[in-house]
C-alpha cells in the first residue's frame, strides 16, 4: 500500500491533467460480494455508512466513514459487505494522464483518514447534483469544481475561513455561468457583491486556478460548441454567447478549440 503524503497529493493533481468521468452514489445490502474484475478507471471512493473489505490485487482496504480510500485502472477488485449494515458510499471517477508514471498516486491505490468528513460529504452531494447534469457547460463546472474540491481534501487548514471564501466565489462562478451571454465584467462582478476587482481576481485564482473572464470565456465557448453542432450559423452562436463581433468570437474559439467556428460546422 502506497504511503500518502497530502503535499505530494496536492501538487501531483496540480500539475498533471486529468478528466472527472462521473461522481456516483451506491448503496450495497450486507450480503453483497463481488466477483472480481478488472477496474478501468481511477476513483476515490468516500463511505457514508457501514463497513466493507475492498480488494485491489493483494492490497486490502476496510472502508469506513471518516476514511478516503483510491482505486486506480488494471486492478483486480473484488467488494464485500461487513456487517449487517449495508453500506453506502461515493465515487468520484475520474481518467488519469496515461503518460504519468506508474508510481504516481494516480496510478496507485492508498487510504487516509480525513477531518472535516461532515463537510466533505456535503460537498460530494454538491458534486453529485453537477454530475447528473448532461449539458457540456456542467462538465465544466464539474472539472474545476472537482478539481478545487480535491485541493481542500489533501489540505490541512483552517476550514471555516477557506470554506467561506470558497462559497463566496462558487457564488460569482454560478452568477457567470447562468448569465454567460450577458457583459460581465471585473468592474460589474466588484460592483454587484461589493468587493474589490483585485480581491475576486485573487479568489478565483486561489481556489478555481483560472481568471474570472478566462472563466467566463470557457463557459461562453462550452455553449457555443454545443450550438455550432445543433446546426445554429456562427454570427447567431456569437450574439447568442455575448459577442456582438463575430470574427472576434471566432478568434477566440479557434484559441479554445484550435480550429475555426465556420471549419467545425463544414466538418
Amino acid at each position: 500500500m502506497k504511503s500518502v503524503r497530502k503535499s505530494e497529493l496536492i501538487e501531483e493533481f496540480r500539475k498533471n491533467t486529468f478528466e472527472v468521468f462521473r461522481i456516483e452514489r451506491f448503496t450495497k445490502e450486507s450480503i453483497y460480494t463481488k466477483n472480481t474484475y478488472v477496474t478501468n478507471l481511477s476513483a476515490f471512493i468516500f463511505p457514508i455508512k457501514g463497513k466493507a473489505k475492498i480488494e485491489f490485487d493483494d492490497e486490502v482496504f476496510i472502508a469506513e466513514p471518516g476514511k478516503v480510500i483510491h482505486g486506480c485502472k488494471k486492478k483486480n477488485l473484488s467488494f464485500k459487505v461487513l456487517g449487517d449494515e449495508e453500506f453506502e458510499h461515493i465515487n468520484i471517477y475520474y481518467i488519469a494522464d496515461e503518460y504519468l508514471d506508474p508510481d504516481s498516486y494516480m496510478n496507485s491505490t492508498f487510504e487516509f483518514r480525513t477531518s472535516n468528513y461532515d463537510e466533505i460529504l456535503k460537498s460530494l452531494e454538491e458534486l453529485i447534483e453537477i454530475s447528473s447534469k448532461h449539458k457540456l457547460i456542467s462538465k465544466v463546472n464539474l472539472q474545476i469544481q472537482t478539481s478545487l474540491f480535491l485541493r481542500e481534501l489533501f489540505t490541512d487548514y483552517n476550514y471555516k475561513k477557506e470554506l467561506d471564501e470558497k462559497e463566496f466565489t462558487l457564488k460569482i462562478s454560478k452568477f457567470i455561468s447562468e448569465n454567460y451571454m450577458e457583459e460581465i465584467t471585473l468592474s460589474s462582478l466588484s460592483e454587484r457583491y461589493g468587493e474589490k476587482s483585485n480581491r475576486i481576481s485573487y479568489l478565483f485564482n486561489k481556489h478555481l486556478n483560472i481568471r474570472p473572464i478566462d472563466y467566463l470565456i470557457q463557459c461562453r465557448m462550452a455553449v457555443a460548441y454545443r450550438l455550432l453542432n445543433e446546426g445554429f450559423s456562427v454570427k447567431d452562436v456569437s450574439r447568442k454567447v455575448g459577442y456582438n463581433d463575430e470574427f472576434y468570437f471566432s478568434r477566440l474559439f479557434k484559441k479554445s478549440f484550435g480550429v475555426t467556428p465556420s471549419k467545425l460546422k463544414k466538418g
